[in-house]
């Protein structure tokens, strides 16, 4: 097959670019399709990502019990957006961003920083972890929706089936909040997950707009203090404050443990594995977050994991998988096994 017709077989099949860098984290710029082996420490960061995002949400869990919501996020924020800075200026990539980025970037960190930063962890607080993080792995398919209306992306069979599969888990896993709402009234916290995919999946249509050639370290650390300042704010203004004083080690730990390990080393893990491989390969993680968060939370919060959770993460699971470039992942498999022979 010529390289003219099987660019042409990906676009038909709906496997642009543009159609999975809405999943990306923002400022990650996309590489080439893998021509190399895949090197051993791209398999050891893709575990520590797994671990580091799936981790997140039981951790935000463990901390809601003792720490207000504005606080918690505004904290772990103003942190993650240290270590990243940090990072970026001992690597030497400078501190600020490019001029005329700016407003690129205090655009997309009130989608991608204070709102989803609130709304999820509203969501968590009132929901299972576990449940929580499925349905905000509903984000891809949100950005498909957003992709086919305002840029005109094309609608395939691949796309449809992973949009039935979410509004399918979505059903299921809301299914009791939905029949109780008569008795007990909105269900705040699923309503609250699924604001925070749709508002995620808007920041990052955004962030794939804007292309920023800003270094994706200070990108993200601006973006952080853009977005976590004012959720500072509204915590001091609003939050009880006693929870400086009362809150457990546990709790604060947790609160520690998601700005460095799920926001600032996981966003490192992401952006480093992109440059050792591509974004085929890293897309295995998005692939699994959300039955490592289903595990994490069953062993640091003890939830359970019945039917209902466990056919929310196949719908998922399946939906993803027709929408991220598993195609790619095979060609680099295929590269790795020919390495091997040879060696």
């Amino acid at each position: 097959m010529s390289k003219d017709a099987e660019t042409a077989g990906r676009k038909s099949a709906g496997l642009t670019v543009d159609s999975i860098t809405s999943t990306l984290p923002q400022g990650v710029q996309v590489p080439p399709a893998p021509t190399r082996k895949i090197p051993t420490q791209a398999w050891i960061l893709l575990l520590a990502l797994m671990f580091c995002w799936g981790a997140m949400w039981p951790l935000i869990k463990i901390a809601t019990a003792e720490v207000p919501v504005l606080s918690l996020r505004g904290l772990s924020a103003l942190i993650a957006a240290i270590v990243l800075l940090g990072s970026a200026v001992v690597t030497r990539k400078g501190l600020l961003p490019i001029a005329n980025e700016w407003k690129k970037i205090a655009l997309c960190s009130i989608f991608l920083v204070f709102a989803w930063f609130y709304f999820s962890a509203l969501a968590v607080s009132l929901l299972p972890a576990g449940r929580a993080a499925l349905l905000a792995y509903t984000m891809p398919f949100f950005s498909l929706v957003i992709g086919v209306i305002f840029l005109h992306e094309k609608i395939t069979s691949k796309r449809l089936i992973g949009v039935i599969c979410c509004l399918s888990a979505v059903l299921l896993l809301a299914w009791n909040d939905l029949q109780s709402i008569a008795s007990q009234g909105i269900p705040v916290g699923i309503l609250a997950i699924l604001a925070a995919a749709l508002i995620w999946s808007i920041g990052s249509t955004l962030q794939k707009q804007f292309n920023f050639q800003t270094p994706v370290t200070v990108t993200l650390g601006w973006m952080l203090i853009i977005g976590g300042v004012p959720l500072s704010i509204l915590a001091l203004l609003l939050d009880p404050t006693e929870w400086v004083f009362t809150a457990s080690n546990q709790a604060l730990l947790a609160t520690l443990a998601i700005a460095v390990l799920s926001q600032a080393f996981g966003f490192w893990c992401w952006s480093t594995i992109l440059k050792l491989t591509d974004v085929a390969f890293a897309s295995i993680a998005v692939l699994c977050v959300p039955m490592m968060s289903q595990a994490m939370s069953f062993i640091l919060v003890g939830e359970a994991f019945g039917l209902v959770e466990f056919s929310g993460l196949l719908l998922i699971t399946l939906g993803l998988a027709t929408v991220l470039p598993l195609r790619g992942l095979k060609t680099a498999l295929r590269i790795q096994q020919g390495h091997t022979s040879k060696n």
